[in-house]
């Protein structure tokens, strides 16, 4: 049996920036989704960090086929992170810093993979979706799954992922009839669902905890494969130490843009800002929901997601 503990890659599937940190797992995992989509995380080639100590960046490129390459750089960049982390830590001690005026930054993942919910079935899911603005991305960093995610496509892995998920539900459950008000039985019926609609017997489809033993490697495994919307924007896909500090953008609203399209939540954001006879973007109306000028607005769009304007 692989060594991986699916509970904990559940929690990472199911939590969230959005919801209020006194929210108990249990009640997360009542809205556990099956997988539709699976990328790369390092397909950017490059770790960076901005130390705020130093204002510098450090970074370091690497080749995502090279595990070699790809370690080196990550544990780089995590080695600048704790220097960073341990030097605030002394500020502090000697009063220079306050512990309100720094916050750990935590390490780069060295096996992360990302993952795109499938929209759920359940009206009580998408209705807790959409109240908390709860994006449909996920990174799960598990060093098992990304060395499976190195050997297997796509449509291998997705199956596979949603299969070990299901089977590791329905031993916990041990063959009792569930109620509605039990915390599998939404996602049960979302993962059984899933596989029905694809046209997949969920019995006869693996577990990717089978292992990889007799399965060829593919040419395009899931760590090469680009998110679409990735090809569709103009980003360059880096893996960044602390995302959001305001050093890697002009502005907070670029910073919310930016946001949004790594969430896969710009699309949805904008829907009530568009013009209700002609499927175009109203500036003006995007701009007040951004709190920012009509021309920053749309200067952030043809930046970041010129698409939007298109359609």
């Amino acid at each position: 049996m692989p060594d991986i503990d699916i509970y904990k890659t559940i929690i990472q599937i199911v939590d969230t920036d959005n919801i209020n940190d006194s929210t108990s797992n249990r009640s997360l995992i009542k809205f556990l989704l099956p997988i539709d989509s699976a990328f790369g995380y390092y397909t950017g080639n490059k770790a960076e960090f901005y130390d705020p100590q130093e204002d510098q960046i450090f970074y370091r490129n690497f080749k995502v086929e090279d595990e070699e390459s790809r370690l080196n750089s990550i544990n780089y960049i995590n080695g600048r992170i704790d220097y960073y982390n341990r030097h605030c830590d002394e500020q502090i001690n000697k009063g220079v810093l306050s512990r309100n005026e720094f916050s750990k930054i935590p390490h780069v993942y060295h096996w992360a993979v990302k993952l795109r919910l499938v929209n759920p079935i359940v009206q009580s899911t998408t209705d807790f979706m959409l109240r908390n603005n709860i994006a449909f991305v996920r990174i799960v960093d598990d060093e098992y799954i990304y060395k499976c995610a190195r050997h297997l496509s796509t449509d291998v892995f997705i199956p596979r992922f949603n299969k070990m998920i299901y089977d590791y539900l329905i031993s916990l459950t041990k063959g009792k009839t569930l109620v509605v008000q039990n915390t599998f039985y939404n996602p049960i019926l979302e993962f059984e669902d899933w596989f029905m609609s694809s046209g997949l017997d969920i019995d006869k489809t693996p577990s990717l905890l089978k292992g990889l033993k007799g399965v060829k490697k593919s040419i395009s495994p899931v760590i090469l494969d680009v998110d679409t919307k990735t090809t569709s924007i103009n980003m360059k896909p880096t893996v960044k130490a602390n995302p959001d500090y305001k050093k890697w953008y002009q502005s907070p609203i670029e910073a919310k843009i930016v946001n949004l399209i790594e969430n896969d939540s710009l699309d949805t954001f904008v829907d009530d800002c568009r013009f209700k006879n002609v499927n175009k973007i109203n500036i003006k109306k995007l701009s007040e929901k951004l709190n920012c000028s009509d021309k920053t607005a749309k200067k952030m769009l043809q930046l970041h997601a010129p698409y939007i304007l298109e359609l």
